[in-house]
């Protein structure tokens, strides 16, 4: 959908994105808004995969959206892609061009150099899977992806601060940390009677499901009667395996309704790591819910152990923490007042805003 009115400067921006995950879309939906309320046109390049086609809704609605059917076979895949980007990048000016994603980004790097345009390029891993398969070249992994998108003037904007040393070399490489909704700052803490440890994501993650079906077999007992909440998507053989450890499974997709189910939440527990920003995290320590989170990367550069939150190595760590919080709520009422504060310093939709549009070089 193309917007009416006139804008004051020329040329939109436009997202290459491939599957829009979790960690693309915590980037990638607040971006939209961001840069509609300063007035740019966009368009929005992804495929269009059923477990992932709830984050569509969240787009701004005047950014242009290029569905690609999905595709079995890869090279039909990115083909596809490839001819969706040609025909956003020629429908008129450019601003900027930002790849989300190694995959994507090569993509959309080729739809450039066919399409013969040129326009400032932002790179953005996201996390990326190809990441990990890049990985065996070691340093050498950011110039390879800036050799493989053929482009020496690529800047790069990561939301997860353990990927930004890594791109120091490229001509610009900036620390855009993806935003919270308003929703959870502003939701009061309203504990369940009993219990309850919340925990998910808006993306199916088979794995963290049987962490969680693992732990809530161990703590569910009568005599506890400590709940387990999972809140978010979830695959059908997940699903299955939480109900059967007792798990209450809440397909809840909109902040709303994630904010409604967190705010009842005793403890949030995040038991294994994401690629990307953990968003689901950052959500919860802004709506004040004190949180137990896997020692890894991601959850290192959002939770300082003992004060924001605590971080756990082993699951034995795991069951120690939720005891000790649920056996104090002046704990958790102190963590979880340190956890919000700490992420309205950071993850506040202004600064966000800010950040994004002085790196595009748009007009605040």
């Amino acid at each position: 959908m193309q917007r009416e009115t006139e804008l004051p400067q020329p040329g939109r921006v436009v997202h290459v994105a491939g599957r829009v995950t979790d960690e693309v879309f915590s980037f990638l939906g607040p971006a939209t808004h961001a840069l509609a309320r300063a007035g740019r046109d966009q368009a929005v390049v992804m495929i269009d995969e059923l477990r992932f086609r709830h984050h569509v809704a969240s787009l701004h609605g005047s950014a242009e959206l290029k569905l690609v059917p999905r595709w079995r076979n890869p090279l039909l895949q990115w083909r596809a892609m490839r001819k969706a980007c040609r025909e956003a990048l020629e429908s008129g000016p450019l601003h900027a061009v930002h790849l989300h994603g190694v995959l994507p980004g090569l993509v959309g790097a080729q739809a450039m150099r066919e399409a013969r345009v040129s326009a400032p390029l932002f790179f953005s891993p996201h996390g990326s899977r190809a990441m990990g398969v890049l990985r065996g070249f070691g340093a050498a992994v950011p110039m390879l992806i800036r050799l493989l998108l053929r482009s020496a003037s690529s800047a790069v904007i990561v939301n997860v601060r353990q990927e930004s040393g890594a791109f120091a070399g490229w001509s610009s490489a900036q620390l855009v940390e993806s935003p919270v909704s308003k929703l959870f700052f502003d939701a009061p803490r309203n504990e369940a009677r009993h219990p309850l440890i919340v925990t998910g994501g808006r993306s199916q993650s088979p794995r963290n499901a049987e962490l969680i079906a693992q732990l809530a077999v161990l703590l569910g007992g009568e005599d506890l009667r400590i709940g387990f909440n999972w809140i978010g998507t979830v695959d059908p053989v997940s699903r299955v395996r939480l109900n059967a450890a007792g798990v209450g499974v809440f397909d809840a997709v909109t902040d709303a309704e994630c904010v409604s189910r967190l705010s009842t939440g005793w403890i949030y527990l995040a038991p294994g790591a994401t690629r990307g920003f953990p968003l689901f995290l950052a959500e919860a320590m802004a709506a004040g819910v004190p949180c137990v989170a896997h020692d890894c990367l991601q959850h290192r550069e959002l939770i300082r152990d003992g004060e924001t939150g605590f971080l756990c190595k082993t699951e034995r760590e795991m069951i120690e923490r939720i005891a000790a919080l649920i056996d104090n709520p002046g704990l958790r009422a102190t963590v979880g007042r340190a956890a919000r504060e700490q992420a309205s310093q950071r993850f506040g939709e202004t600064k966000f805003r800010n950040l994004l549009l002085a790196a595009y070089e748009v007009d605040l």
